[in-house]
C-alpha cells in the first residue's frame, strides 16, 4: 500500500479513461485532467496542482483531516471514549493498538502516502525534471520547503504515535524513514530510524524556509514550520531552542477563539496552520473523524466527567466553558459541531506558541515571564477579577500545575493533551469510577505506549524488528 509509482498526481487521484474511439490521433492525446508526469511539468498551473496534491493526500480524513487529533485525545486524560468501536480509536484509547487495528492502518498508510507524494515532487523538481521546470528558481524552492514541511509534519505525528518518547529514549526504535520516493516492487524495504534520527529530519526538513511566505494558513509558512519545530525541541527538552524558534512566529494575535472552530476562520489572526474543508472533502456523512466528539454521533469520545479537567478547572465566566456541553450521562466537547461538518481543523494556533513559552519559561526558571504568557492566554478568555482559579502570583510547583492545567483547558478537543503526555514520557492513565486514576500505560512498555506497525508495513518491509 505503500507503494506509488512516480506519476503526476492528477494520474495519481484520477480515473483512467477508457478509449473507445477508433481515431488514433484521439487515442494518443493525453486528456487534460489525466496527463502523463512529463505533462505535469509543462505548464506552471499544473505543477502548482502537483504540490496542491501532496496537502491533499496528507488532509485525508484519515489523518491530518481528523485522525491525527481524534488520536491525540483519545490518549489523553482528559477525555473518555465509550463507543466500543474499532473505528472510532476503541483501541487507542485502551492503549491495546495491534497490528491488525483499523486506526493505526489507516493513519499510517495515508500518513506514508503524503510522504511518498512529498518525496516525488521533491525528487522530480530537484533532479528529474530541475532543467525544465515551468517556473522560476525561487517558486521551484518554495515548492520544494513546503513538500518537505508535509514529509516534516507527517514524520512528527507518526513519531509521536509509533514511537517511545525522546525523553525517554533518544536511541529507540521508531518508524521507518522514507526520503526518497517509492516507485516500483522491492523498494519498501527501509530500517526503523532511532526517535532523534527522525526528529533530526524533522528540523532539517525544516531547517531552510526562506522561500516560504511569513504566513498562510493552509499552506507551509515559515510559522508553522517554527512551530512544528518548537514543538519538537520541547520533546527534546530543549527550551531554549524552543524559544528561539517561537520568536521567530509574528504577525499572530489572540483574537475570538470560536472562529477558530467555524467553517471560515481564514481571516482569524490566530490561526498559523489549519486543515481546511469543504463540500468536496466530505465522505459519506460527515468530513472529518473529529465530529465523533460532537453528541450528534452519539456517544463515542466524550470529556472526562469525573476527574477530567473539565471538572475542576471550568470557571462559569470563562467562554471557553461554552464548548462544554453536558447531556444526561456524558459530557461533550462541542468545537465542532457543524451540521455541514465542515469546520477547520487546526494544527498550529497562536494561543499554543504563548503556552508553549510559558512551559519553556518555566522550565528554565523564569517565572515572570511564565505567568506572563499564561496570563495572555487564559485573560483571553476570562477576566482577572472572575478569576477564581489562578492569581497569576504562583510559583514553584502551584505555578506548573496553572501552566499545564491551562494548556489542558484550551486545547481540549483539539488533540494537543495526548501528544503532551508523551512528549513529557508521561503515563496514561484512565479515571476510575470512584474519582481515581489507573495506570494503562508506561513509556517503558513498547507494546501498550505505542501503536503497533501494520501488518502490511511488515509484509512488505523486510527491515521491520
Amino acid at each position: 500500500m505503500i507503494m506509488l509509482k512516480r506519476l503526476s498526481l492528477y494520474t495519481l487521484c484520477a480515473l483512467s479513461l477508457a478509449a473507445t474511439s477508433c481515431k488514433s490521433d484521439f487515442i494518443d492525446q493525453s486528456p487534460v485532467l489525466n496527463p502523463d508526469e512529463e505533462g505535469i511539468f509543462s505548464s506552471e498551473a499544473r505543477l502548482a496542482a502537483g504540490v496542491e496534491g501532496v496537502y491533499a493526500r496528507a488532509k485525508n480524513q484519515y489523518f491530518l483531516g481528523g485522525f491525527a487529533t481524534l488520536a491525540g485525545d483519545n490518549r489523553s486524560d482528559d477525555m473518555m471514549n465509550v463507543g466500543g468501536n474499532g473505528y472510532t480509536m476503541r483501541d487507542t484509547y485502551n492503549h491495546n493498538v495491534s497490528a491488525a487495528g483499523l486506526e493505526n492502518d489507516y493513519m499510517y498508510n495515508n500518513a506514508y502516502l503524503a510522504i511518498n507524494y512529498a518525496n516525488t515532487m521533491i525528487e522530480n523538481i530537484e533532479t528529474n525534471y530541475a532543467d525544465q521546470l515551468p517556473c522560476d528558481a525561487e517558486t521551484a524552492k518554495k515548492y520544494v520547503q513546503e513538500c518537505k514541511f508535509v514529509r516534516a509534519l507527517s514524520y512528527y505525528y507518526l513519531s509521536q504515535l509509533f514511537g517511545q518518547p525522546y525523553k525517554y529514549n533518544k536511541d529507540a526504535l521508531n518508524v521507518p524513514l522514507r526520503v526518497k520516493a517509492v516507485t516500483g516492487p522491492g523498494e519498501n524495504d527501509c530500517p526503523q530510524a532511532t526517535v532523534a534520527q527522525v526528529f533530526e529530519q524533522i528540523l532539517k526538513d525544516t531547517e531552510d524556509v526562506s522561500a516560504l511566505p511569513d504566513a498562510a494558513v493552509t499552506k507551509a509558512s515559515k510559522a508553522s514550520a517554527h512551530a512544528l519545530r518548537m514543538r519538537v525541541y520541547m520533546c527534546m527538552d530543549e527550551w531554549q531552542k524552543a524559544i528561539d524558534e517561537g520568536n521567530l512566529i509574528t504577525g499572530f494575535k489572540l483574537g475570538d477563539i470560536s472562529k477558530m472552530f467555524s467553517p471560515v476562520v481564514a481571516d482569524t489572526d490566530e490561526n498559523i496552520f489549519s486543515i481546511p474543508m469543504s463540500n468536496s472533502d466530505k465522505s459519506g456523512s460527515q468530513s472529518h473523524p473529529v465530529s465523533f466528539m460532537s453528541p450528534s454521533y452519539g456517544d463515542i469520545t466524550v470529556v472526562n466527567n469525573i476527574n477530567g479537567i473539565a471538572t475542576v478547572y471550568g470557571v462559569e465566566d470563562d467562554v471557553r466553558t461554552a464548548y462544554i456541553q453536558k447531556g444526561k450521562s456524558n459530557w461533550y466537547c462541542v468545537k465542532y459541531t457543524d451540521d455541514l461538518r465542515l469546520e477547520w481543523i487546526p494544527i498550529f494556533r497562536y494561543a499554543e506558541v504563548l503556552l508553549n513559552f510559558a512551559e519553556c519559561y518555566y522550565r528554565l526558571g523564569d517565572e515572570a515571564k511564565a505567568i506572563d504568557y499564561l496570563k495572555q492566554v487564559r485573560t483571553r478568555s476570562i477576566a482577572v477579577d472572575k478569576d477564581t482559579l489562578v492569581t497569576y502570583t504562583e510559583s514553584g510547583a502551584a505555578l506548573w500545575t496553572a501552566i499545564d492545567n491551562e494548556r489542558r483547558w484550551e486545547f481540549l478537543g483539539e488533540g494537543i493533551r495526548g501528544y503532551d503526555i508523551s512528549r513529557r514520557a508521561e503515563d496514561y492513565r484512565h479515571p476510575q469510577t470512584d474519582g481515581s486514576w489507573i495506570v494503562i500505560a508506561t513509556p517503558a512498555d513498547h507494546t501498550s505506549y505505542c501503536w503497533a506497525f501494520p501488518e502490511y508495513e511488515k509484509v512488505v518491509n523486510g527491515s521491520i524488528q
